[in-house]
């Protein structure tokens, strides 16, 4: 993720993942159902009707997931884990960027990549310059380039060096990390809506299972059940498989989202502690001196 460089088009990594991965899914769970999965219920389904009994848990497994409904919904979950890796991979990176300015924080027995303090213990507006400059140098390494902790240090420490307002340093940093936050939250619009379409698939399936039971009640009162079972069989089974991947799907999304949280949660606690409560203004400084001065001028004079 970057607030700066937001990767667009279909030709970027989350455009692959959004395009390619959705055709590769599709073609993974068809080759599957087409080798695997119907052969097996159309075995299962010979044998019932002689009365045999296979004797697989495969067996009665594949009868559930034969339909296409449970296909279609297998491979959009599918394609839904393929971004949540993805996503899990962002959070992992942007955490080791934390842990390469913050070593100590993250429990990483390591030099920091800046040293933002140096030889004093606070940052002045003439270092804020400095180090802004050295951490945007930084961020072209491979492994910080496009992270979120050295484009929001850089940009609160140019603030600071161009204004020497604290309170704008502070704005610029939070503001950026709410934006970071936010994009981080509109990223997962696709996956939510993949929580809602596969139950919404499933009941398609039970539909279209309803409405065959009914064109074979027929069949039922003249004594032949099979049809009506067989396609009440396709209404349950869809929505059974529908929902229990949603349910998985949905877990899924608010551990990445609980990560995100906290990954938001550990930037401004760094930024605040290491960053914004250490700029400090000499100029400042020797106002306030020179002020707590004058009473004692006065009064010996």
């Amino acid at each position: 993720m970057s607030l700066r460089n937001p990767e667009r088009g279909l030709l970027s990594v989350k455009g692959l993942i959004f395009t390619l991965g959705l055709i590769a899914s599709f073609i993974f769970v068809g080759a599957i159902y087409g080798i695997l999965i119907r052969p097996g219920a159309n075995k299962a389904d010979l044998a019932n009707s002689f009365g045999v009994d296979v004797g697989s848990s495969f067996s009665s497994f594949f009868v559930i997931l034969k339909d296409y409904e449970q296909q279609m919904c297998l491979s959009l979950f599918l394609w839904g884990v393929m971004i949540l890796i993805y996503k899990f991979i962002l959070l992992k990176n942007e955490a080791k960027a934390l842990g390469r300015f913050a070593p100590e924080s993250e429990g990483i027995d390591a030099k920091p990549e800046v040293e933002l303090l140096g030889e004093s213990r606070s940052i002045s507006r003439q270092r804020a310059g400095q180090l802004s400059t050295v951490i945007d140098s930084k961020s072209e390494l491979p492994d910080l380039r496009n992270k979120i902790l050295p484009y929001v240090m850089a940009r609160g420490l140019e603030r600071y060096h161009i204004t020497g307002s604290i309170p704008e340093a502070t704005e610029t940093i939070m503001g950026r990390l709410e934006v970071a936050s936010e994009q981080q939250e509109s990223e997962l619009s696709m996956l939510r809506y993949l929580v809602w379409a596969i139950p919404s698939i499933g009941f398609i399936g039970t539909v279209r299972g309803i409405g065959v039971a009914l064109q074979r009640a027929d069949q039922a009162l003249q004594g032949d059940i099979s049809g009506v079972t067989s396609a009440l069989g396709v209404a349950f089974n869809s929505t059974l498989v529908a929902l229990f991947i949603s349910i998985l799907l949905m877990l899924l999304i608010h551990l990445l989202q609980g990560g995100q949280e906290g990954l938001i949660l550990r930037l401004q606690t760094f930024c605040r502690e290491q960053l914004i409560d250490k700029l400090f203004d000499h100029k400042d400084s020797h106002s306030v001196v020179k002020d707590s001065d004058a009473p004692e001028a006065e009064s010996s004079v």
